[in-house]
């Protein structure tokens, strides 16, 4: 039976936002309501629907850490976000997902990179499934479930790669990381599709564009989900991601860099982690 890797940011932010109720009293004055048991409900009811379209019955649910070393190596990322409102219940939604449905979390951690983890590595035995709407997780090969379209698909590990290098190029805007200017999709899919070196075509994108490798190795850290090889299991520690023959000129960048946390000993269905 395969194990389902859900990415509950998501899930607990959609269902935390549904379930607000805006309310105009006598006075002209609206108010914003959201109860709690409905929440409870529509949570419960969505991993049930998940358990049946995808036939699987063991669970993780991985989150994001409150700090994420990303903002280390890019201050602005998603700073954008900060003076979004968050649903009222949003965190309630977080706790009981986490508490009923196999939450896990690790320091510095997004929940995609938790999930690209254990996708690609041993730390779990037998098959995974990755369930998620977002598309950054194409970076990931294997078996994906997406819960909106109900569809199954599978990444190889060249079309992961050929998504990884391409995010480079394009950016993402809702995360706050710009790419190379002027990449969009189109522009950036033609470039690598011609391309025999990933990471050489995309330095002289960058170059063209009047910027240097190192704001492009910047751009690739924000952008690359960490996988199997990217976390010491060891160390409980995230490696940053290196081209496989890194210019030497670079200045300015830690090539080597490990970024370690220390924290407590964790399990999932009883394998430490």
């Amino acid at each position: 039976m395969s194990i389902l890797l859900v990415d509950a940011d998501i899930v607990a932010y959609k269902i935390s936002a549904v379930s607000e109720t805006p309310i105009r009293w006598d006075n002209d004055v609206w108010t914003l309501h959201s109860d709690e048991k409905e929440c409870e409900k529509l949570i419960v009811d969505y991993f049930d629907r998940l358990k049946v379209d995808t036939q699987c019955t063991k669970i993780i649910s991985a989150f994001s850490d409150k700090e994420n070393f990303r903002n280390k190596l890019l201050p602005d990322y998603k700073a954008n976000r900060k003076s979004q409102r968050k649903p009222l219940t949003l965190s309630f939604c977080k706790k009981f997902i986490f508490d009923n449905y196999n939450g896990y979390s690790k320091p510095k951690l997004e929940a995609d990179d938790i999930l690209g983890i254990l996708a690609t590595s041993k730390i779990l035995q037998g098959n995974k499934i990755i369930c998620s709407e977002d598309k950054d997780l194409n970076q990931v090969e294997g078996l994906h479930f997406n819960p909106s379209s109900k569809e199954f698909y599978k990444v190889s590990k060249q079309q992961a790669e050929f998504n990884f290098y391409l995010q480079i190029l394009v950016g993402d805007q809702s995360d706050n990381y710009k790419g190379c200017p002027t990449y969009g999709i189109v522009k950036a899919t033609k470039v690598l599709s011609d391309s025999k070196d990933y990471w050489e075509t995309v330095v002289k994108c960058y170059v063209g564009q009047g910027l240097t490798e190192a704001d492009a190795l910047v751009q690739a850290r924000v952008a690359k989900i960490l996988k199997g090889s990217d976390y010491n299991t060891q160390t409980k520690s995230h490696i940053l991601w290196n081209p496989k023959t890194p210019n030497k000129k670079l200045k300015g960048v830690k090539l080597s860099y490990i970024g370690s946390e220390p924290e407590k000993e964790t399990t999932v269905f009883g394998t430490k982690i």
